[in-house]
């Protein structure tokens, strides 16, 4: 991650994210195949980023979910643990991170979460995204990761959101008082597609900044 993207992020998330909304301009998120050394990824995040682990298959995923919550805490960042509950209770994790699945499997699932917890779901078309504003305002998430906005390595091949949707989304989620995040294909050479768009955040997989740099 570059000047560039650091830049444009801050930018997007002073513009555009909800007042007094939990999150920053960047979100990394974890992934078992693509980011080997997750902890040395988030040792390279700037202050103040939020950390959404994921590693679903890790076979030593409690203890590993342990060590990335406790140097986030330590490093100043939020972490959200993804589709699991009684873990990010347990480790006392900011949040909860839902894949689009629960929203279409159980909505409901929204409504069983404690208050207090920071909560995301992933987003990837309009139906899901207005059955999250069908919920009772209490219950939505703080936050949509609306992906993939660009062609991504992650789902090689996969069409990607046309900018028009990606609008659609992010305004439709704001007027519902839930963040806009873009996820997928995000960079430098990218993100200046996003100036004029409503989403507060940028998530990544490959995001790396150099060591100590701050974003704020």
């Amino acid at each position: 991650m570059d000047d560039t993207l650091l830049k444009q992020a801050r930018q997007l998330n002073l513009r555009n994210r909800l007042i007094g909304g939990p999150f920053p301009p960047i979100i990394l998120l974890t992934d078992q195949s693509r980011q080997p050394d997750p902890l040395a990824a988030i040792a390279r995040l700037p202050r103040n980023s939020m950390v959404i682990f994921r590693q679903y298959d890790h076979p030593g995923r409690a203890a590993l979910a342990a060590k990335i919550c406790a140097e986030c805490h330590r490093l100043g960042h939020q972490i959200l643990i993804a589709n699991d509950l009684s873990l990010a209770l347990k480790l006392g994790a900011d949040g909860l991170h839902l894949p689009e699945y629960r929203i279409l499997q159980k909505p409901s699932i929204f409504g069983h979460i404690p208050a207090g917890l920071i909560v995301t779901s992933a987003c990837h078309s309009m139906a899901s995204l207005r059955k999250l504003c069908l919920l009772p305002a209490r219950f939505r998430p703080d936050g949509v990761l609306m992906s993939p906005v660009f062609p991504t390595q992650s789902h090689p091949g996969a069409p990607n959101m046309a900018f028009g949707v990606v609008q659609r989304a992010a305004r439709l989620s704001a007027q519902h008082n839930m963040t806009p995040i873009g996820l997928g294909g995000i960079d430098r050479n990218t993100i200046g597609k996003l100036r004029r768009s409503v989403l507060a955040s940028v998530a990544g997989i490959g995001f790396s900044v150099r060591q100590g740099q701050d974003l704020f």
